[in-house]
């Protein structure tokens, strides 16, 4: 940041005149210089910040580790490491495809860059940043003044949300458990347990208009006001799944533990990731339980008819959907004749929706709290023999169409699964 010392004109007639002069130039000179910023600079600065925008503090790397990557941690934790390995957290930095475009939009505007602004979510281990934001020239977030970070690590940078995301603090490592006869320092954390842990990340609620940007992921707010957290739930009890099995490879008891896929859409977010992504479908449930109800057993030719559908977010204790407000469900109904011919269609969207210009404002918001049930009407006309068939699907979707275009996403990233598919057959009368 530089700061200009207001220099006031002397007549150049007379000795202190002259005086005057030679320290004028060579004093605001010397002031119009730009202050040397430091790496504690940077750290004091980021102190002052809100949590979203503050990288986890830099730690050393804990004795008898040689470095802070997973791929050291997988020496040992073999098993958690597959499952990290192709979880959305180790995919959120250059393996999503998405996230970079949105990147390059932080400093597509000449001498502008917000990329700081969304880097500390995505790879939060002050480690992983190769510059850090010391200051702000006039308090402006699209211009950061940055230092170098001499702990770089560029492998770990890679890693986005990696193993010391969560486990490593000051030099240490925590653990669910203590941690007798290991390698390196292990103490006991309830941390790990926590939501807040989680939400540190998943509960950010900004607009920042000096940068024209905004930020809502409110799957904390969501969970905490809706019935999951009353009965004292944790995001890990859904997103960790609990197992039985030794933590290492090195002997360690067989104990309870969780799992580390953090599956969450099970959208993949590169077309090659899909066949790893798969099996986590078994094991994960889908949030929205879609179904028929009290349908009738034939229907009469000729006459109008009316069925119901639900759909009702059944297994996530957060609004369905959550995170990045791109994200929404489509739930189709369909009655259709003998011939696949659609008598009648009803499409219901759950989401939000925004208006990005000439201000960021939500417009709607039609996503599904905990254990909330929506039913909704289809009206057909029976065909005049065979059988109405009724079909619903809803697929989950990370991305629009039109925004999935405009970012040139095509054959890098998949904007869309189908999470459910069902057919019931009605008879005529």
């Amino acid at each position: 940041m530089r700061r200009m010392r207001r220099c006031v004109p002397l007549p150049l007639c007379s000795p202190i005149a002259l005086l005057a002069l030679l320290f004028l130039v060579f004093g605001c000179a010397r002031r119009e210089s730009p202050r040397d910023y430091t790496v504690d600079d940077a750290r004091a600065f980021f102190a002052a910040q809100p949590r979203y925008l503050r990288p986890l503090p830099h730690t050393a790397v804990p004795d008898g580790l040689t470095d802070l990557r997973a791929e050291t941690c997988g020496i040992c934790h073999d098993e958690i490491y597959e499952e990290w390995r192709i979880s959305t957290h180790a995919r959120a930095w250059e393996d999503d495809p998405q996230f970079m475009e949105e990147m390059a939009k932080t400093t597509a505007q000449p001498g502008r860059d917000a990329s700081w602004l969304c880097a500390n979510c995505h790879t939060p281990l002050e480690a992983q940043l190769p510059r850090l934001v010391a200051a702000l020239e006039d308090g402006d977030r699209g211009r950061p003044i940055y230092v170098d970070n001499p702990d770089f690590d560029e492998t770990l940078q890679l890693e986005a949300i990696t193993c010391a995301t969560c486990h490593v603090r000051d030099g240490v490592i925590l653990g669910p458990y203590g941690g007798e006869g290991a390698p390196h320092p292990v103490v006991q954390s309830d941390e790990l347990f926590s939501v807040e842990l989680c939400t540190q990340c998943h509960q950010v609620e900004a607009t920042l208009d000096d940068v024209e940007m905004i930020c809502t992921f409110d799957t904390g707010e969501t969970f905490a006001a809706g019935p999951w957290a009353a009965e004292g739930k944790t995001c890990q009890a859904c997103h960790m799944p609990e197992v039985e099995r030794a933590i290492t490879n090195q002997g360690t008891p067989v104990r309870k533990t969780r799992r580390h896929w953090f599956g969450g859409s099970l959208i993949p977010k590169r077309p090659e990731f899909e066949t790893e992504l798969a099996p986590l479908r078994e094991i994960y449930p889908n949030g929205a339980r879609i179904e028929w109800v009290d349908l009738p057993k034939s229907v009469r030719v000729g006459t109008r008819t009316s069925v119901t559908f639900t759909v009702t977010n059944a297994e996530a204790g957060h609004s369905l959907p959550t995170a990045d407000v791109e994200r929404y469900l489509l739930v189709s109904a369909q009655a259709l004749d003998p011939s696949g011919a659609v008598l009648a269609e009803r499409v219901e969207r759950f989401g939000t929706r925004y208006q990005w210009q000439p201000k960021a404002l939500k417009l709607d918001d039609t996503r599904l709290a905990p254990r909330e049930t929506r039913a909704f009407r289809l009206e057909f006309e029976a065909p005049a023999s065979g059988q109405v068939s009724l079909r619903l699907e809803g697929t989950n979707h990370r991305i629009s169409p039109e925004n999935f275009a405009y970012h040139k996403l095509e054959g890098r990233s998949v904007a869309s699964r189908v999470f459910h598919t069902s057919v019931r057959e009605l008879p005529t009368r």
